[in-house]
């Protein structure tokens, strides 16, 4: 059997992947690690980021990665808001005023986004490893899976769910059609003050 076999077979039709990656949806996963790094971006060739590593506790070997970006402003204020949602969500409730004011604390004098990014990077590897966090797949053109997402706090409720998996089935691109968020379901989008 020849190493393309499969792929000759199938040319034109959607990519069915390798067993590996996560399909379209929010998956509740274990966050393993977080690399501080600097990695190439569009405008910028040594970006701050942080590399998030997690998986789900049934395939503790199929591992996927969501990006921290720190190297706008934009960037580093929805890191932290994410970072400090992470650390908010893991508490309990009697707890959740304490964490919000420890995140107040830590980085209301920084302005440096190598500073915020190793901050949260230290915050991630010593409260936040093997805590549960929810993961956004959303594997583009013919892809059914995906080791790339983002990371969240809570559960992501794709309003057009529906859409998107019919498309999907007919192996059309699944954002074909995709609407932006009207200004009401952009007031559901926390800010970083809603921690």
């Amino acid at each position: 059997m020849g190493m393309f076999d499969e792929v000759l077979e199938n040319v034109g039709e959607p990519y069915k992947g390798g067993g590996k990656g996560f399909p379209y949806g929010t998956h509740k996963v274990k966050i393993l690690l977080a690399e501080p790094q600097q990695k190439k971006t569009k405008n910028d060739p040594k970006a701050e980021v942080i590399v998030v590593s997690v998986a789900t506790a049934e395939d503790p070997d199929n591992v996927g990665e969501a990006t921290l970006y720190f190297h706008t402003e934009g960037g580093a204020r929805m890191s932290v808001t994410k970072v400090l949602g992470l650390l908010v969500h893991k508490s309990g409730e009697e707890k959740k005023d304490q964490v919000r004011a420890l995140g107040r604390k830590l980085f209301e004098q920084i302005d440096d986004p190598t500073v915020a990014r190793d901050v949260a990077a230290k915050l991630i590897n010593e409260k936040l490893i093997d805590q549960e966090a929810f993961f956004f797949v959303d594997p583009q053109g013919k892809y059914n899976t995906s080791s790339y997402g983002d990371v969240w706090h809570y559960e992501y409720e794709d309003p057009n769910a529906d859409d998107r998996a019919e498309a999907a089935a007919k192996g059309d691109d699944p954002l074909a059609g995709a609407k932006p968020l009207s200004e009401e379901e952009s007031k559901d989008v926390p800010n970083f003050d809603d921690l």
